[in-house]
């Protein structure tokens, strides 16, 4: 599988695909987990509006045979509240929920560990996505303690750091 997996940065005739997997991915991740007026904000029209704002320098696709199937979006430096020095942030990873379990996740973690210019990752994660929690456990990031609430203090969300610069095995 591994071979059919290609990564690269997005590129402008990516940008709708990319939206619509972002559309896509946050309904599949966050029905029922999240508020569905939450989950039903996140439409195809506003990730492409927030996709075309994004660098494409920090922004990686991942396909599998041809097809746009997850991606991921980096700061660098990190965003406050995260003060750790010489630390980037992995701001998102979505992959579809039928090529979970592939190793893309993984590449794309990977990409971009080798695209930031600092040693460490930060990132934060809804305390109720205890899947992602477990992938990034798996991937070395560990809880830091810290959390954020959001929304008028109606989400909240945990802080995970990898201070190793590598991705587990």
């Amino acid at each position: 599988m591994e071979d059919r997996i290609i990564v690269r940065h997005i590129a402008s005739q990516d940008f709708e695909t990319k939206a619509a997997v972002q559309a896509q991915t946050w309904r599949e991740t966050y029905k029922g987990l999240l508020p569905q007026w939450l989950v039903d904000r996140i439409t195809p029209e506003f990730a492409l509006s927030v996709t075309k704002r994004h660098d494409p320098a920090t922004v990686f696709v991942a396909f599998v045979d041809g097809r746009l199937v997850g991606f991921a979006e980096f700061c660098d430096p990190a965003r406050p509240p995260s003060d750790y020095p010489e630390t980037a942030e992995l701001a998102s990873l979505y992959v579809l929920k039928q090529c979970q379990g592939l190793g893309i996740g993984r590449r794309l973690v990977e990409s971009v560990f080798a695209a930031v210019s600092r040693p460490r990752l930060v990132l934060w994660v809804f305390d109720g996505n205890l899947k992602a929690q477990a992938f990034y456990r798996h991937m070395g990031f560990e809880p830091t303690g810290r959390f954020q609430l959001e929304d008028g203090g109606e989400l909240r969300s945990s802080e995970f750091a990898n201070f190793d610069a590598s991705v587990s095995a």
